[in-house]
C-alpha cells in the first residue's frame, strides 16, 4: 500500500490491540518474554553504566536539575523520571549488547524497559505491573514497525525512529492514562522521532535509545496534562507514515492482532552490532568445521543484505565501538580466536593490532540485493580450495526456556564483575520472581547499589 493511500484509523486500531494485549491474562509465554526481556536489560545496563557517555548524561541532568523521582542503575543517584528513562535507557544500549526484534528490526526493550522502569519506581507499581507496561512498550513498538517494515527511508535508524512509540505506551499504560488521551500521547511522541543510522559507532547511536525513553515519559505526561498532538499522526497526511516509509505494511500491522510479538524477542550472544551476528557465527562455524587458521586463508568475501552497508561497514575503525561496527573487524576476531561474547574484548588497541589490520585487509564486504535476512562468508583457502557457510542470527527462538537460560547465564556474566558474585545472584533471584514482587522497589535498590569499594567517576 502507497504511504499516500493507507486508511484511517491505524492509531486508534493499534492503541485497541496494545491496551487489550497488555491488559489480558498474560499467557506463561508472553510474561515469560517479558521477564527475560528485563534481565537481559538489566544485564547490560548494569554492564554499561560506567561508560563516559553515561557519565556526560549524568552531569547533564544535574546540571539540569529535577524532582528526585527515579533511579539511575548502579550509579544510585536520583534524578527526575525523564531523565533517569534518558540516562538508563542510554547506558543499557551503550555496549550495543542489547535484545532485538525483527518485527521493529531494532533494539526493542532498551527504550521501553527504561521507560517502565522509572515510570514504576516513581509510581510505586508492583512487578506485574512494571512487565505489563514493558509488554504494551514492545506491543506498539513493533507494531509500528511492521507499519513501516517494507519501506522505511534509508538514513532512518529503526531504534531511534520506532522505540519512541514503544516508550509512550509503556508510560501511557503505567500512568494509567486514558483511552481518548493515549492519541494524543502517541501524537506527541511522533513528531519527536528520530534517529540517523549515520550515528552508528559514536554516543549518539545508543543515545537513540535514551532519548526515545525521555520522550515516552514526556509525551505521556504531557497527555496527561491536557497537552494535545495531532490524534492519527501516523497516518495522517505529512504524518509519520508519510514523511518515514515508502510503503505502508497495514496488512502485516492487522494480521499480528491477537499475537504476542514480544515473543519474537532475539537476544545478543555476540557484544557487537546485531547485524555482525551472521558474519560471526558463519566465520566460527568455518573453523570448527574445516580447523581453519589464519595462515590457510587467502581471501574471503562477506555477503550480506545491502542495509548492513550503512550499518556496520566501518573499514578502518579506530576505536572499540566502530570495531562493534565494521564487518571485517569482528569477522578476523572470530578467526584470530577473540572472544567476541566479551564486551571487553573490542577496543582501540584490538581495532588497531598489525595481525588484525593485516588479516581485515584480507576481507572484502559485498552488499547483495538479493538477501534480505541472512549473510554469507565465501571463503578463499590458499590451496584453491573454497568454503561457503550461511546463517540467520536473527530467526527468533520460540522456546522461552531456553531463552531464560541463555539470558540468565549472559545476565550473572554481566552482572557479577560489577556488582560481585552475591549481589549479582540476589538480583538474578528476584527477576526470576519479577512478576510477584509487590512492588519494584527491591529490584530497583538490588541494581542501582553501587558497591562501596568503587568511587563515583563525577564529583555532583
Amino acid at each position: 500500500m502507497n504511504a499516500k493511500q493507507h486508511s484511517p484509523g491505524i492509531t486508534e486500531h493499534l492503541i485497541g490491540e496494545v491496551r487489550q494485549l497488555a491488559g489480558a491474562a498474560l499467557p506463561d509465554d508472553a510474561l515469560e518474554a517479558a521477564r527475560n526481556s528485563v534481565m537481559d536489560w538489566l544485564g547490560v545496563t548494569i554492564a554499561g553504566a560506567d561508560d563516559a557517555m553515561v557519565h556526560s548524561l549524568i552531569a547533564a541532568a544535574r546540571e539540569q536539575g529535577g524532582s528526585a523521582q527515579a533511579s539511575v542503575i548502579w550509579h544510585g543517584e536520583q534524578t527526575s523520571a525523564a531523565f533517569a528513562a534518558l540516562i538508563n535507557g542510554s547506558a543499557s544500549d551503550s555496549l550495543d549488547f542489547a535484545d532485538s526484534n525483527q518485527n521493529m528490526r531494532g533494539h526493542s526493550t532498551p527504550a521501553v524497559v527504561a521507560t517502565a522502569l522509572a515510570m514504576a519506581e516513581s509510581r510505586k507499581l508492583s512487578g506485574l505491573q512494571f512487565l505489563r507496561g514493558v509488554i504494551a512498550g514492545v506491543e506498539a513498538e513493533c507494531r509500528v514497525g511492521l507499519l513501516v517494515q517494507k519501506g522505511l527511508k534509508p538514513g532512518f535508524h529503526p531504534t531511534g525512529n520506532i522505540a519512541p512509540f514503544g516508550a509512550a505506551a509503556a508510560a501511557a499504560w503505567l500512568r494509567d492514562l486514558p483511552a481518548e488521551q493515549w492519541p494524543h500521547a502517541l501524537g506527541v511522541v511522533a513528531t519527536q522521532a528520530s534517529g540517523l543510522h549515520n550515528s552508528g559507532g559514536t554516543m549518539s547511536k545508543p543515545f537513540h535509545s535514551g532519548k526515545a525513553a525521555m520522550n515516552g515519559v514526556l509525551s505521556a505526561s504531557l497527555a496527561a496534562h491536557g497537552f494535545t498532538g495531532r490524534p492519527n499522526a501516523i497516518e495522517a497526511s505529512e504524518g509519520f507514515l508519510s514523511t518515514h516509509s515508502d510503503s505502508v505494511g497495514e496488512e502485516l500491522m492487522r494480521a499480528a492482532d491477537g499475537r504476542y510479538l514480544i515473543l519474537d524477542t532475539t537476544f545478543k550472544s555476540h557484544a557487537a552490532c546485531g547485524l555482525t551476528h551472521d558474519t560471526i557465527d558463519n566465520i566460527l562455524q568455518a573453523k570448527r568445521e574445516h580447523s581453519l587458521s589464519t595462515d590457510m586463508i587467502s581471501h574471503i568475501d562477506i555477503d550480506v543484505p545491502v542495509l548492513h552497508l550503512r550499518v556496520c561497514n566501518i573499514q578502518q575503525p579506530a576505536s572499540g565501538l566502530q570495531a562493534k561496527f565494521s564487518l571485517r573487524v569482528v569477522a578476523a576476531m572470530a578467526l584470530l580466536g577473540e572472544d567476541t561474547t566479551d564486551i571487553n574484548a573490542y577496543t582501540a588497541a584490538l581495532a588497531a593490532r598489525p595481525d588484525l589490520v593485516a588479516l581485515r585487509e584480507r576481507i572484502t564486504v559485498n552488499g547483495r540485493s538479493e538477501l534480505s535476512s541472512a549473510s554469507l562468508a565465501n571463503i578463499e583457502l590458499a590451496d584453491g580450495r573454497r568454503i561457503s557457510v550461511s546463517s540467520d542470527a536473527r530467526k527468533p527462538v520460540r522456546d522461552q526456556a531456553l531463552k531464560g537460560e541463555a539470558v540468565s547465564k549472559k545476565f550473572l556474566l554481566l552482572a557479577t564483575p560489577v556488582l560481585g558474585r552475591q549481589a549479582a545472584e540476589s538480583l538474578h533471584r528476584l527477576l526470576a520472581t519479577l512478576q510477584h514482587l509487590e512492588s519494584i522497589k527491591p529490584l530497583v535498590d538490588g541494581a542501582a547499589k553501587r558497591p562501596a569499594a568503587i568511587a563515583p567517576r563525577l564529583k555532583g
